[in-house]
């Protein structure tokens, strides 16, 4: 229990150092940027945007890489539990999502939990058996793994494109130059 408290403290620190860090090292490439004479002030106007737009996708990632500390730090205790519904919503249009919900036992007790953060597709089906992760304290903080990993994928695809595409924004004027060469 102690070694989980510690990888989860060390955890929440690395994600506050790139929560904190990276958006003011955009900032930082944008001054250069902006201070650059080798480029036009359009160059610079939409190569500073390549740099800071992107950071709304890091901030949505690294929120819901948050959610997921802490959901993990909290909910401690196994038990399966079972998906008594899919929970498919129909939002505006014609899109779907999914905020599964699920039943488990803990202290004695029946609980019927709904997943918080609803998904554009069917994770888990109806009737499925998953494991589920509770804070002892309180069944009705949880996580369910299946539903863990397709969140930390979202997370990562989000602060990917935070990071990459500033980087793209502070090295333009080489990958204009090398595409320049290109017939």
């Amino acid at each position: 229990m102690k070694k989980e408290k510690h990888a989860m403290s060390s955890a929440l620190k690395r994600w506050y150092f790139f929560a904190v860090f990276w958006p003011v090292f955009c900032l930082v490439f944008a001054g250069i940027i902006m201070g650059q004479s080798g480029r036009t002030l359009d160059e610079r106007i939409s190569d500073t945007g390549f740099t800071l737009f992107p950071l709304v996708f890091f901030a949505i990632g690294m929120s819901i890489r948050r959610r997921l500390l802490k959901e993990r730090g909290a909910a401690t205790a196994l038990v399966a539990a079972t998906v008594v519904s899919e929970g498919r919503r129909k939002r505006t249009g014609r899109n779907k999502s999914y905020f599964p919900v699920f039943e488990f036992q803990a202290n004695g007790m029946f609980y019927k939990v709904t997943y918080l953060s609803g998904s554009g597709f069917q994770l888990v089906k109806e009737g499925e058996q998953v494991d589920l992760y509770y804070t002892p304290e309180n069944p009705r903080v949880f996580y369910v793994p299946v539903l863990q990993r397709h969140d930390k994928r979202r997370s990562r695809l989000f602060c990917g494109i935070g990071i990459l595409f500033p980087l793209v924004g502070l090295f333009a004027p080489q990958i204009r130059e090398f595409f320049s060469f290109l017939p």
